[in-house]
């Protein structure tokens, strides 16, 4: 394992990344966790993943980027943005990006233009460095103004096995469509303009990172391994 500052935050905070495996390896996946600020235990089942595997072995075949966190201001805040208030999952450069103005006072928030924020252009930066099979985003149901239930969300038909296999492992539903529009989320960017496997898992947000853990930690595996 290697660990790396991939940048720094609105506020200055540093972003740790892990590495496991070789780099040249075909199977390469991103891990996101952290996206929402609301949503603590996406980044916190990401570090148990991490203190879990970080003195074993690690596949061959393979090469992971897990970014535990990428908004610790908003985990700081309590926010669903970042410290400018924009929400990260909708300030991705997809071509579905859309606008609408801060005064709005939207949680959703998509920033001044796609990829304005320091937290989104870390992972932007990477998906150009590195020639990613998949992404897996880790989040939590935390309702803001559109409920979902616990699920594994999918973009794109080409992402469609994968989201299966990790449903199947961790006994939550696959879906393809989360029930509300996305635009400019990572799953829209990655999945439906790179064509890319993308795969969001929305873990039960009542819930304590323990139990989460628990029960659905072996996603992380089969996302890696598959």
């Amino acid at each position: 394992m290697k660990q790396t500052i991939l940048g720094k935050s609105v506020k200055g905070k540093e972003i740790k990344g892990y590495f496991f495996g070789d780099e040249k390896s075909f199977n390469k996946t991103i891990i996101i966790g952290g996206i929402h600020g609301v949503e603590p235990q996406s980044a916190e089942v990401c570090e148990l993943y991490i203190d879990e595997i970080k003195n074993k072995p690690f596949p061959g075949d393979c090469f992971l980027v897990l970014i535990p966190c990428i908004n610790p201001d908003g985990i700081e805040l309590k926010t669903r943005g970042n410290a400018n208030g924009v929400d990260l999952n909708r300030n991705f450069p997809s071509n579905g990006w859309q606008s609408i103005p801060l005064a709005n006072n939207s949680a959703y928030y998509p920033g001044v233009k796609p990829a304005s924020e320091p937290e989104t252009q870390i992972i932007v930066n990477l998906l150009n460095k590195y020639n990613f099979k998949k992404i897996l985003a880790i989040h939590t149901n935390h309702t803001i103004q559109f409920p979902n239930p616990p699920m594994v969300n999918y973009d794109g038909e080409q992402s469609r096995e994968l989201a299966e296999k990790v449903s199947a492992a961790i006994g939550l539903p696959s879906h393809h469509d989360i029930g509300y529009p996305t635009p400019g989320s990572l799953g829209c960017w990655i999945g439906k303009d790179l064509k890319k496997i993308s795969v969001t898992v929305e873990l039960d947000d009542t819930k304590t990172v323990s139990e989460l853990y628990k029960k659905h930690g072996v996603m992380f595996e089969v996302g890696v391994v598959n």
